[in-house]
């Protein structure tokens, strides 16, 4: 293996160490698995990621690195001119904080609003208060950030170009979508998000996902 290969997943919180992937510049072979498919429950990629869960980030001497922030943080220090993360150490804090805060709020947040059958346990009218109150949750963070994106001029990280951080809350701004989470009250967040959508490097891995079917 000459070049790190990312394993991911279409349409999941894989996409966006895709997206970020491609706009390092880097180069980067990637290898889409089903998570419908059960794919990563398979003995050989539990052989590479016992978490059986994506993105995995493998690199040509062996290393395997999980989790979005990690994964962001590795391809930022590879591309330090990608802008994945601001320059100088308070920067480059500031981004992994931000990235950190989204990461928490996917898992506490978004996770109980997809699948609330498995955080209730199976039981179903449980899993129906989760899911109404993770959505209500989820909206709150989302105005959390749309608040700080007005403060910072327009970015988590108060750059001109999206960072990591970035590309990762326009991936929840997506989410929101998808679970009909009215945010129509959330301007700078909306903004963002098209704004990450015309970076070359997300459009591009957008395109690849959707040439998957």
């Amino acid at each position: 293996m000459q070049n790190p290969l990312l394993w991911t997943s279409t349409n999941t919180s894989g996409s966006i160490a895709h997206q970020a992937a491609m706009v390092s510049g880097l180069a980067i072979d990637v290898r889409f698995i089903s998570l419908r498919g059960g794919d990563t429950k398979k003995p050989e990629y539990l052989a590479l990621n016992p978490k059986g869960e994506v993105p995995a980030l493998q690199l040509p001497d062996g290393t395997v690195i999980t989790e979005i922030p990690a994964v962001i943080f590795w391809l930022a220090e590879a591309a330090p001119d990608s802008g994945l993360l601001p320059p100088g150490p308070s920067g480059r804090a500031k981004g992994m904080e931000w990235l950190a805060w989204c990461h928490w709020t996917m898992g506490r947040h978004f996770n109980p609003a997809f699948g609330p059958l498995r955080f209730a346990g199976g039981n179903e009218a449980a899993a129906n208060a989760v899911r109404a109150a993770a959505l209500v949750r989820a909206k709150e963070a989302l105005a959390f950030a749309d608040a700080a994106l007005a403060r910072s001029g327009g970015t988590l990280c108060g750059t001109e170009q999206p960072c990591g951080a970035d590309i990762f809350l326009a991936a929840l701004v997506t989410f929101a979508g998808f679970l009909k989470i009215d945010i129509s009250d959330l301007p700078a967040a909306l903004a963002l998000a098209e704004q990450v959508s015309a970076m070359p490097g997300v459009a591009a891995a957008k395109a690849r996902e959707a040439a998957q079917g």
